[in-house]
């Protein structure tokens, strides 16, 4: 058995040393310069606006959170009744209850716009690349515009 073992262990080095030297290749038909599904453009100006847009969003939600914490310190210092309390933020407290719902259909735009243009590679061959954008924009959009309509239901 450990005769077996070795001999197998010495012969699977040299049958890949043997592959490793033929001499046929077979070459795709892929030019990446001349074939971009997504122009280079779109990641010269997206990438840093997208950090930007996630700086400006972190700040954003941290001085609304030290606010609305301040406001309900001072609201209730001053003995306001409970119903008040709760009619005051209802809204505040929606938004933050369907927050994972935001992010989870903003993945699952992307999720199917990647699939989509997957799908599409054959038909996105030369062309410019705006149209893959363009599937993004358009997953993410609805996305937004279905968080929008629930939003605006529960509030």
């Amino acid at each position: 058995m450990k005769k077996k073992i070795i001999m197998l262990v010495g012969l699977l080095p040299l049958t890949a040393f043997c592959f490793a030297q033929d001499t046929t290749r077979t070459t795709l038909n892929y030019d990446p310069e001349r074939l971009k599904i997504i122009p280079d453009k779109v990641f010269e100006f997206g990438v840093p606006l997208f950090f930007i847009f996630l700086l400006l969003n972190t700040i954003v939600t941290i001085l609304k959170n030290r606010a609305e914490h301040q406001l309900k310190l001072k609201i209730i210092e001053k003995d306001v009744p409970e119903e008040t309390l709760i009619k005051i933020f209802k809204e505040s407290n929606a938004i933050a209850k369907l927050q994972p719902l935001k992010w989870f259909l903003f993945t699952f735009a992307i999720a199917i716009a990647l699939f989509i243009i997957h799908l599409c590679r054959k038909f996105l061959i030369d062309q410019s690349g705006y149209l893959a954008v363009g599937i993004f924009l358009l997953f993410i959009s609805t996305a937004f515009f279905i968080y929008y309509n629930i939003l605006s239901k529960k509030v």
